[in-house]
């Protein structure tokens, strides 16, 4: 699973989650925050839906009540787990827009970092476009390595974008506010983008570390996940073929 904590990466390093979850994906996987779908590499099926029905194939099998109501914790844990990592995509972006909001307000110009937070905003939007379809959360079979490479060049955008084009912005905030003053000081600019800079990497190292504790969280319940999903292909056989979770 840890494809989907590509997404909590803006403004966090990668390495923190990286090294944390231990489970893969299997076969891809499509939730609807009801439904379950999981679909093997050469288009085979079994869907979970809403009223604890299994279907393979397009065929619904016959379940025991104990069977159905396996299913159903199965299926509302998946739907409850795994779309967290999206809330903690959302709490970085979210502290993205109060380090700009902060910012434009001590410098008193609240409007000179509109183009950052656009930017921020298309990037996560590109990111989340790679794991939603029509409103689905939908995420493919995935190994370690294949991730970890994307991690890498997902963080080293976001970095450049936050930290490259905000703090070209502040300075030219500083310089334009230096000569309505009176005139450029080198030093004194200087002084003062480290101040800044300071201040943003303050914030961005508290969220970190509470993003990490998160992570943790989120990684803990996703290996408590694959052991439950073994008690439930013990007692629906039928779904052996269809294992999400591998460690």
């Amino acid at each position: 699973m840890k494809q989907v904590v590509a997404l909590s990466l803006i403004l966090v390093s990668a390495g923190s989650y990286a090294a944390q979850c231990r489970v893969d994906l299997k076969n891809q996987i499509s939730l609807d925050g009801e439904q379950v779908e999981i679909t093997q590499a050469d288009g085979g099926s079994a869907k979970l839906d809403g009223d604890n029905n299994l279907y393979i194939h397009g065929k619904k099998i016959a379940l025991s009540e104990e069977q159905q109501q396996a299913l159903q914790t199965y299926r509302e844990q998946m739907n409850a787990y795994i779309p967290q990592a999206k809330k903690m995509a959302d709490e970085s972006v979210a502290l993205a827009n109060d380090l700009i909001d902060d910012v434009a307000q001590s410098l008193d110009a609240p409007d000179a970092f509109d183009d950052v937070k656009q930017a921020v905003k298309e990037f996560y939007a590109d990111v989340e476009a790679r794991y939603y379809k029509d409103g689905d959360l939908v995420l493919p079979a995935h190994s370690f390595s294949e991730m970890t490479e994307s991690w890498a060049e997902d963080f080293a955008k976001a970095k450049e974008i936050f930290t490259t084009e905000f703090m070209g912005n502040a300075m030219s905030v500083l310089s334009e506010k230096m000569q309505e003053d009176g005139g450029l000081n080198l030093t004194e600019l200087s002084e003062s983008m480290y101040e800044l800079k300071a201040r943003i990497e303050q914030r961005m190292a508290e969220h970190a570390q509470q993003a990490e504790q998160q992570s943790e969280q989120f990684c803990e319940s996703l290996d408590e996940m694959a052991e439950q999903e073994q008690d439930v292909l013990k007692k629906i056989p039928q779904l052996k073929d269809y294992q999400v979770f591998t460690i």
